[in-house]
């Protein structure tokens, strides 16, 4: 009996030391992956609907823009300029070096009208303004023009404060009271 306890004791002891060794590996592995090459985000308000509404849980690549740099239309995750706790996504519609221009309700780079597939043909952007883009800045703007604090309202994005590009809608958390 005492040798059926003890082995029964080594079986259990040794089961939990090789599940915490797996559990810590694939722990290890989850962290670095979401801090180096992918990560998610949960969309908070309207500013991007219709095509990311409330709720959707949008998977991150972290690295695309180590590769290559943001290109117009993508939807990018990012911080909200001047501080770092608050994560957009956005579209891109100008980069480095061009001049963004609202002008009744249509958007214009570089002199030239940019046809926006994802919108909605009847939306309107507004309010009129010119934006000349430096090197390393990005014109981000939300879908939901009406509703979106974007570029309009805080100027352009730097391009340290792109996180990485928003890929797929991975869930929809159910809807907030």
């Amino acid at each position: 009996m005492k040798n059926t306890v003890l082995e029964k004791l080594f079986w259990v002891s040794g089961w939990t030391y090789d599940f915490t060794k797996i559990a810590t590996i694939f722990l290890m592995i989850g962290l670095l992956s979401h801090y180096f090459f992918f990560s998610v985000l949960i969309v908070r308000g309207k500013s991007m609907e219709p095509n990311y509404v409330d709720g959707d849980v949008v998977g991150v690549n972290k690295i695309a823009y180590i590769v290559s740099t943001p290109k117009r239309g993508d939807v990018i995750a990012m911080f909200f300029p001047g501080e770092t706790q608050k994560r957009f996504i956005k579209r891109v519609i100008g980069l480095p070096g061009e001049t963004i221009r609202i002008a009744d309700g249509l958007v214009y780079v570089n002199g030239t009208l940019l046809v926006e597939g994802y919108l909605s043909p009847e939306l309107l952007t507004i309010p009129n303004l010119e934006r000349k883009l430096v090197e390393g800045e990005y014109f981000v703007l939300g879908d939901n023009r009406v509703a979106s604090s974007d570029s309009r309202a805080w100027g352009a994005v730097p391009e340290s404060f792109i996180i990485g590009k928003a890929l797929v809608n991975i869930a929809k958390l159910p809807s907030r009271p």
